[in-house]
C-alpha cells in the first residue's frame, strides 16, 4: 500500500506540460501531487489571463473533493496582470474555504526571498514584452531592488515549455545579474529544474524558479522540513 503523508493539490494552466514532471523528479518519499487544469491556450494576453482565472473557483472545488493538505495556484502572470493585492486576497479566500494552507506562485517567491534575505534580482521571463513590462515594477513596488531584466518574449503559450535548457541558461548569463544577490526566473511553464544547479555553480549565484519555490513553499506547508535534493541553495533551507 502507498502511503502519502502529504498531499499537494495543485491548479495548473492547461497549457503547462513542465510543473507536473518537475515536481515528481523531486518530490521526496511519500509526498504526491494531484493536479486539475485551467483552459488556457493561445497567445499570452491579459484578456487570456483574466479569462482563464474565472475557472478558478470550480478547480478548487476539485481538488477540495480529492483530500489535499495544501493547495497552490500554479500560474505567475496572473500576478502582474491582476489587480495588486490579488494573491494575497486570493490565497487567503481559498486558505479560509478549504481550511488548507493556499500558496500562489507569487507567495512562494515572495517567501523564498524573504528566506534567503535577497534584495537585490536579476529578473528573466519568458514573457511577451507587453507582460514583462509590469514584472519590473511590480517587484520595486515591493522593496526589492532588480538590478537587472531580460525576457525571451514568447507569446504563444506552448512554446514556453519548449525551451531547452541550453536556450535557458544562455539566456541567464545574456541577463545583467553580476551586481544581483539572486537570479530569479518566472513562469511556471518554464523548465528550470535542470538548470538551476548549474546556474548557481557556474554563476555563483543563488538561483530561483518559479516551480522551484512552489515545491518548496508547498512541501513546507505540508509538513516536510528536510533538505529538498535539486533545488540548489533553497532545498536546505
Amino acid at each position: 500500500m502507498y502511503t502519502v503523508k502529504g498531499r499537494i493539490g495543485a491548479v495548473i494552466p492547461a497549457n503547462n506540460s513542465v510543473l507536473e514532471p518537475e515536481f515528481w523528479s523531486l518530490l521526496p518519499p511519500s509526498y504526491a501531487l494531484y493536479a486539475t487544469r485551467l483552459l488556457a491556450k493561445g497567445d499570452l494576453t491579459p484578456e487570456a489571463v483574466v479569462k482563464m482565472e474565472r475557472g478558478l473557483s470550480a478547480a478548487v472545488e476539485q481538488l477540495e473533493a480529492t483530500g489535499i493538505d495544501v493547495l497552490i495556484y500554479a500560474d505567475m502572470v496572473t500576478t502582474f496582470v491582476m489587480s495588486a493585492e490579488w494573491n494575497e486576497q486570493m490565497t487567503a479566500e481559498i486558505g479560509a474555504r478549504i481550511g488548507r494552507p493556499c500558496v500562489s506562485a507569487w507567495t512562494a517567491m515572495r517567501d523564498a526571498l524573504a528566506a534567503l534575505r535577497v534584495k537585490r534580482v536579476a529578473l528573466g521571463t519568458p514573457y511577451p514584452k507587453s507582460i514583462h513590462d509590469l514584472v519590473r515594477p511590480f517587484f520595486e513596488e515591493r522593496g526589492l531592488e532588480v538590478v537587472g531584466d531580460g525576457t525571451l518574449d514568447i507569446l504563444a503559450m506552448r512554446d514556453v515549455p519548449t525551451v531547452t535548457s541550453e536556450r535557458l541558461e544562455a539566456f541567464v548569463r545574456d541577463l545583467d545579474w553580476r551586481d544581483s544577490e539572486a537570479i530569479v526566473l518566472l513562469a511556471t511553464d518554464l523548465p528550470t529544474f535542470a538548470s538551476l544547479e548549474p546556474i548557481e555553480r557556474d554563476l555563483q549565484r543563488t538561483t530561483l524558479s518559479s516551480n522551484q519555490t512552489l515545491l518548496w513553499a508547498s512541501l513546507r506547508a505540508a509538513g516536510y522540513s528536510g533538505p529538498i535534493a535539486g533545488l540548489g541553495r533553497l532545498g536546505a533551507v
